[in-house]
C-alpha cells in the first residue's frame, strides 16, 4: 500500500508537470516505450561476485585476483544509451520524479535475487555535496526499491565522514585511496541484519566496497550491493 501510494504521488505530480522521458526527451513520460526497448540488460552469463557480463565463466578476471568485499553486487542494465542520459537527468538536472519509474523494474529483480534482505540504505553524500545539490541521487533511487519489496528503509544506515573526489576519471587504484575509510555505520541499527546497498552507476566497486567494509565493521551478516546501470569493463 505505501509503495502504491508513493507512485501515486508521483503520478499527480505528471498531471500538474507534464513530464518528458529522461531518455530522449519525448513529450507526456517520464521514461518512454521506446527507451525501455532500447536499455540493454545485464544478463547471464554474469560473474557471481560482482555481477560483471562474463564469456563462459562464473567470475571476471578482477574478481578471479581479488573479490569483492560485498556478498554479491548486481546491476539491473549497462551504463550507456537511454539509461545512461536518464540518469545524467536524475543526478545533475535535478529530474527527482525520474528516479521512481527507472527503479520499477528494479523491485522485481531484486525481489527474484531471493537475498534475504532485512535492510536497505543508499550510499550517502557527503555533507557538503548533499548541501550543494539538494538531494542524494542514490536515496531517490533506494527508496521506492524498499517500498515495493516491503523492506525496512534507513537511508541513515550508512554515513559518509569526509569529501572525496569525483570517481570520474580516476584508475582503479585512485579509487579505491578515494573513498578508502570514507564510510562509517552504527552497530546498533546494522549488528546481525543483512543490508543492501543502493547506487546508481557501478564502475570499479569501490565505493560499494568501502561502503561494505563499514558495515562488516558494525556487524553486519551479510552485506549486497545493487545498482541501476553498470559501466562494463573492457576486458572481462
Amino acid at each position: 500500500m505505501r509503495y502504491t501510494l508513493y507512485r501515486w504521488s508521483w503520478a499527480a505530480l505528471d498531471l500538474l508537470f507534464p513530464p518528458i522521458c529522461g531518455g530522449c526527451d519525448a513529450p507526456g513520460t517520464r521514461w518512454c516505450p521506446e527507451c525501455q526497448k532500447n536499455t540493454a540488460r545485464i544478463k547471464t552469463p554474469h560473474c557471481q561476485y560482482c555481477g560483471q557480463p562474463v564469456s563462459g565463466q562464473d567470475r571476471c578476471d578482477r574478481c578471479a585476483e581479488s573479490l569483492p568485499k560485498m556478498t554479491a553486487i548486481r546491476s539491473w542494465s549497462i551504463f550507456d544509451g537511454p539509461i545512461r542520459n536518464a540518469l545524467h537527468r536524475v543526478k545533475y538536472q535535478r529530474d527527482i520524479a525520474l528516479a521512481e519509474v527507472l527503479m520499477r523494474p528494479v523491485v522485481t529483480y531484486v525481489h527474484d535475487l531471493e537475498w534475504g534482505i532485512d535492510i536497505v540504505a543508499p550510499v550517502p553524500l557527503s555533507k557538503n555535496r548533499l548541501r550543494e545539490r539538494g538531494y542524494n541521487q542514490a536515496d531517490l533511487l533506494a527508496k521506492p526499491l524498499a517500498l515495493g519489496m516491503g523492506l525496512r528503509y534507513q537511508p541513515k544506515t550508512l554515513r559518509r565522514g569526509r569529501d572525496t573526489r569525483s570517481q570520474v576519471d580516476l584508475n582503479l587504484a585512485q579509487r579505491r585511496d578515494n573513498v578508502k575509510d570514507a564510510f562509517s555505520a552504527t552497530s546498533k541499527v546494522v549488528d546481525g541484519k543483512a543490508v543492501l546497498v543502493v547506487d546508481d552507476v557501478a564502475t570499479s566497486g569501490s565505493t560499494l566496497d568501502a561502503c561494505a567494509e563499514a558495515l562488516w565493521q558494525a556487524g553486519a551478516s551479510d552485506v549486497y550491493g545493487v545498482t541501476l546501470a553498470r559501466a562494463v569493463l573492457t576486458s572481462n
